[in-house]
């Protein structure tokens, strides 16, 4: 073992524990440390006789590292990381530098990072992509932060990340202050997305086209083997899984999805840029609307629809519908990362952070829970247009939507028809038809607004930017 650590790890739950074995895996010598000494001790029990320290303080675990000082904090985001800051920079040097690998919040990184900076250290804030699996044999890792700190930094990271097939590094500096966290976030919110799509298909598979969960799971299976998704793959296993009892482990899961709140800041992001997410938006309340399960229950009594299904349509029509919702989902897809990839391509151009959107796809390509070959698609399409203002105008996307929007149209209708509700397919949908027209409503609003307010409105026969009053 070397006579010092080349990097420590605080928190050593979940994610905390995999990376710090996926570094000792990779050469380094690994000082750890958890706020309960139990899980400090709990590690070593099982992984000590690896080059490995633990540390019983942060004192006597920043005293085993060599300098410059390489922390990475894998604690809960929020106040436990601003605790840890606190308690630790009695012990650091200048030069040191802290990676916070959580889900913090971009506004509290840069925060953060003025703090530290202003006490001689550096911060990177780190977005790590692939949960317990990823974290241990390679995640997706999204850092950014100090830019003193990237040389420091980036050897290990690459070190660590997933590698796609061709050996591609899963891992890019994103920029300055809270690029790396902002960047997860829409990853985040984008997987939210995705999620809600896939259950939304599997509700128009059950009810209104007739099949039995194992059915709809082996569908989702074949679907993955045609155009590989690690969410897709993911469905099919949870639905293929059986209890103890020999059924269906999924018809014994509560309908009532939780959160953790990153697909939330996303939305509020997208709002307060001025971005459309209005599909991350119905992702995130879908998740709040079935969390009100008793609320739910009590309604459907109320408008009798306990119970409600559809029409079942005929076997021998099943699998062209089949083809229409395979075409609608991908589709959906496409217009849920065409949203999240212009809410980065906007941050990056307010906060100057230079956003590479074709190196943010490639992260993502392997070792995170988005991991697909859309994603290779979604790269292309940055590499052969580096300020593609949004991914529907990537010839790409585009010839893939003229091919799969009409089979998102027809699963959006079924829904409607059938009462089944679909509101991420459906905003999806909405998101398309906005986009693609050229003309919208809107000149009524600012009329309106006008007339009430004297909010002023632009002309079509004046420059952009010319402000007309009338008195109505």
């Amino acid at each position: 073992m070397k006579e010092r650590s080349d990097i420590a790890v605080i928190g050593l739950g979940v994610m905390g524990s995999g990376i710090a074995r996926n570094l000792e895996r990779k050469g380094y010598t690994v000082s750890v440390y958890n706020r309960s000494p139990e899980k400090t001790a709990a590690f070593m029990e099982q992984f000590g006789s690896g080059d490995f320290r633990s540390a019983e303080s942060l004192q006597e675990l920043c005293g085993q590292l060599d300098t410059p000082r390489k922390v990475l904090l894998m604690v809960k985001a929020g106040d436990a990381v601003d605790e840890t800051l606190q308690e630790i920079v009695p012990f650091l040097s200048p030069g040191d530098v802290i990676i916070d690998g959580g889900n913090s919040h971009y506004s509290d990184t840069e925060r953060r990072l003025k703090f530290a900076e202003s006490s001689g250290f550096l911060y990177v804030g780190c977005g790590i992509s692939g949960g317990e699996e990823g974290a241990l044999n390679g995640p997706s890792i999204m850092p950014g932060g100090s830019e003193a700190a990237k040389d420091l930094v980036m050897p290990v990271l690459l070190d660590i990340c997933a590698r796609t097939q061709i050996g591609e590094a899963c891992c890019s500096w994103m920029g300055s202050g809270g690029a790396g966290h902002f960047v997860k976030m829409v990853h985040n919110g984008i997987e939210y997305c995705e999620m809600q799509m896939i259950c939304e298909i599997w509700d128009l598979m059950r009810r209104h086209l007739g099949m039995d969960t194992a059915m709809c799971g082996r569908t989702f299976a074949r679907w993955a083997q045609k155009t590989p998704s690690f969410l897709l793959e993911t469905a099919a296993q949870v639905l293929q899984k059986k209890d103890e009892d020999g059924s269906l482990l999924v018809d014994h899961i509560l309908d009532a999805a939780e959160q953790k709140g990153t697909g939330i800041w996303a939305v509020q992001a997208g709002m307060e840029m001025g971005v459309p997410v209005s599909i991350l938006s119905e992702a995130v309340q879908a998740r709040n609307l079935s969390a009100r399960k008793e609320l739910r229950t009590e309604t459907a009594e109320k408008y009798g629809k306990e119970g409600y299904g559809g029409a079942v349509i005929a076997a021998d029509r099943r699998f062209a519908v089949l083809q229409l919702l395979q075409d609608a989902l991908h589709a959906g897809r496409i217009l849920a990362f065409a949203q999240g990839f212009d809410l980065l391509k906007t941050a990056s151009d307010r906060s100057g952070w230079d956003l590479n959107l074709g190196e943010v796809a490639l992260c993502w390509r392997a070792g995170c829970i988005l991991r697909s070959d859309l994603l290779e698609d979604i790269k292309q399409s940055y590499v052969y247009d580096k300020n593609l203002a949004n991914l529907m105008l990537s010839n790409v996307m585009h010839n893939l939507l003229q091919q799969e929007l009409p089979g998102l149209k027809a699963a959006c209708l079924a829904a409607l028809e059938n009462e089944i509700p679909a509101p991420c397919l459906t905003a999806a949908l909405q998101y398309a038809e906005g986009m693609t027209a050229k003309d919208l409503p809107a000149n009524l609003l600012q009329g309106m607004r006008d007339l009430f307010g004297a909010h002023t409105y632009e002309r079509t026969d004046a420059p952009r930017g010319e402000f007309f009053h009338t008195e109505w």
